[in-house]
């Protein structure tokens, strides 16, 4: 009688059990334990699918959709979705997600914040969240807050977990599952997990290797890769259990975390093999971001015996959840590639993933592929958020979920609402970035370096702080290379000929792809022109064009010259100057687009021998940064040789019909001269 009234009180308290998951790890384990039906809550970056998961599970986990369950759960509606990013990592390179990251730590702000009205409505009985890594998920002290705020004191139950060690991990299935009213479900499932794992043990105790007590696989699992992040917290242990090593000495490591190194330390340490599993990517961005490192990984002679492997960390390796048992033995097969006995003993486990769906070996091409850099208007494509966010915008709504990943975007009506920049270079930042440190994240319209205040330019070099009320403004559209900076020159002449009646302040614009940071056609990265812009100091507003947004050029440029105008509310006039040569149609486009402006060409025809004069008069060295002539090499010096050659060749000598491009490298000279701040 006992026993029925104990079964009969759980039975109820499960039937009540409402999860909020805000760890994908935490929904792993809420499916393995059959618990799926009482999920009411993920987060964005959640794989939520149960009718397909795959993972290790309990006997009575009933996934399939049409199945009956002994929960008795009547609610089959689909989780809501209580978390979002400020930071869209499947558009994002690594150096930039790694530069948000340390963004987001120094100003004490999180990369994810809860939708508490979406987790409010989905009324949890169970919270399971984390405080073990705030890069990683939401604070935990911002769930509290949330739950404090919304929830009477014990509607919600808020389980924190912590794991470290592979054992801790494993030890959570058993709080999971304790917590929600299954506990002989949680000890089930650590326990078919430890007897998975002890069958790739046996499959590599038949390694020949270990037979004759030689050195075990030394294997370097990378986090990260640019820059690199060793293997930290779980991971190791997972080596154990692969019969691996770690080819790093971590006896010196003060902590389980995964901690920055040195491409030089990775060579010292010379792997046997290397694995790369970057944390929240899954096997084809691990991939493609491994193919791109090419350069970084080919020192070592695990490139050179073609033993550098790739792999879904994400789902394998970063979630301390059950699909660790499938890393180990990823882990295991790819150390033992080269061992056939252990090889085919890995493949016969049913639960490892095959070569190509979850792991592979990363076969690099035989040479680098040039990136071709695509001009203003070929940025814009179909698969837009641009129009999603304005029609976000006029309902007033704080997100939209974006068209190429699915996660939830803030827009600029959440941002306002916060009533500052967070300084994590936010898509949509109303704020022109101004608290972002790294300013080459910016995603909207900003300055990229504001100049200083005691430049020695004139009365038209000033930082954007001294710049007077009622001042003419001009914006110089720059590209960084001969053409423009001929420009500047030409300004400044102008101006010390005029003896005091020519009076402005010079801005430069430059336009630049979002994902590569690279001037169109220039082959120029931003960098470079900023290091331009400090050099000369000159003001530089930075316009990043985003590939899948959908906005047009001409909205971008507004956008940039409205942040123009928001520092420096009280001009008295706004020029936009221009490079251009003599190309008729391109002139004309600019003049019918940019109408309500004035434009100034000062270089309008003016003799190819008197620019080359003026470029030899600068001092300054101009290399070629892109070409499509035989001729005409990346790297080359532009002189006055290489114009009599190009035209000797039946070009452009200044390559204006786009057959070569160039960069100014004016730090090779004084400002002054640069400048041609004397007559």
């Amino acid at each position: 009688i006992f026993l029925a009234i104990v079964v009969s009180r759980m039975s109820k308290a499960i039937n009540k059990l409402r999860i909020a998951s805000l760890l994908p790890s935490t929904t792993d384990i809420c499916i393995s334990l059959g618990l799926h039906k009482h999920v009411v809550g993920i987060t964005h970056e959640c794989d939520f699918d149960p009718s397909t998961y795959s993972m290790l599970t309990v006997r009575d986990a009933n996934l399939s959709s049409s199945s009956s369950t002994t929960d008795n759960q009547p609610t089959a509606k689909p989780p809501s979705t209580l978390t979002v990013s400020h930071i869209d990592i499947h558009t994002s390179s690594q150096a930039e997600i790694d530069d948000a990251v340390k963004n987001s730590v120094h100003n004490g702000l999180s990369l994810y914040n809860l939708n508490d009205t979406a987790l409010t409505d989905a009324k949890p009985s169970v919270i399971l969240t984390q405080s073990l890594c705030d890069v990683c998920a939401v604070a935990k002290d911002e769930v509290d807050t949330e739950v404090a705020c919304n929830f009477r004191p014990g509607q919600c139950k808020v389980i924190s977990l912590e794991p470290e060690s592979l054992e801790e991990v494993v030890d959570t299935f058993v709080t999971v599952g304790e917590t929600c009213g299954v506990p002989e479900r949680g000890e089930e499932l650590k326990a078919k997990f430890w007897s998975d794992v002890t069958k790739v043990q046996e499959a590599v105790s038949l390694s020949s290797k270990r037979k004759e007590g030689k050195q075990l696989p030394r294997i370097m699992f990378l986090e990260w890769l640019d820059p690199p992040f060793d293997a930290g917290h779980w991971i190791p242990d997972m080596f154990e259990w692969s019969g691996c090593t770690s080819s790093l000495d971590s006896s010196q490591k003060p902590t389980r975390k995964s901690v920055r190194i040195l491409w030089e330390q990775l060579y010292d340490c010379d792997p046997d093999v290397v694995l790369i599993g970057c944390c929240g990517f899954n096997l084809k961005r691990n991939m493609m971001d491994s193919i791109q490192a090419m350069d970084k990984l080919k020192p070592l002679r695990a490139f050179r015996e073609g033993r550098i492997y790739a792999a879904d960390g994400n789902l394998f390796f970063a979630r301390p959840g059950p699909a660790l048992r499938e890393g180990i033995a990823i882990l295991a097969r790819c150390a033992y590639d080269d061992e056939d006995v252990v090889r085919e003993a890995l493949d016969e486990l049913s639960f490892l993933p095959k070569e190509g769906n979850g792991w592979a070996q990363v076969h690099f091409p035989a040479k680098e592929k040039k990136l071709s850099i695509p001009d203003v208007e070929d940025l814009v494509t179909s698969d837009t958020f641009f129009e999603l966010h304005q029609e976000a915008c006029e309902a007033n709504e704080d997100f939209y979920a974006d068209p190429t990943s699915g996660y939830n975007v803030f827009t600029e009506v959440a941002h306002k609402k916060r009533g500052k920049c967070c300084g994590s270079g936010c898509r949509h930042c109303p704020y022109n970035h101004v608290n972002l440190k790294d300013k080459t994240m910016i995603q909207q319209p900003a300055f990229l370096y504001e100049g200083t205040d005691n430049a020695n330019g004139g009365a038209f070099i000033s930082s954007l702080s001294s710049i007077p009320p009622n001042s003419h403004i001009k914006v110089l559209f720059f590209s960084g290379g001969k053409d423009s900076y001929l420009t500047i020159r030409k300004l400044v002449q102008q101006k010390l000929q005029s003896n005091g009646t020519y009076n402005f302040h010079l801005i430069l614009l430059t336009t630049y792809d979002f994902e590569t940071k690279v001037i169109a056609h220039q082959d120029v990265n931003i960098d470079t022109v900023c290091r331009q812009a400090r050099h000369l100091e000159i003001p530089l507003l930075g316009i990043p064009l985003h590939r899948s947004s959908g906005e047009e050029y001409l909205s971008r440029i507004e956008k940039g010259l409205d942040a123009v105008r928001s520092a420096i509310p009280d001009m008295k006039q706004l020029t936009l100057v221009f490079g251009d040569l003599h190309l008729e149609h391109i002139r004309q486009w600019r003049e019918k687009e940019l109408s309500k402006y004035s434009l100034e060409y000062p270089l309008w025809k003016i003799p190819y021998t008197e620019l080359v004069d003026d470029l030899e008069a600068s001092g300054v060295n101009i290399v070629v940064s892109a070409s499509n002539q035989d001729g005409i090499g990346v790297g080359t010096t532009f002189s006055r040789t290489l114009w009599q050659d190009a035209t000797k060749m039946g070009i452009d000598g200044f390559g204006e019909e786009g057959e070569f491009h160039s960069v100014a490298e004016v730090w090779t000279t004084s400002k002054e001269q640069a400048l041609g701040l004397k007559l």
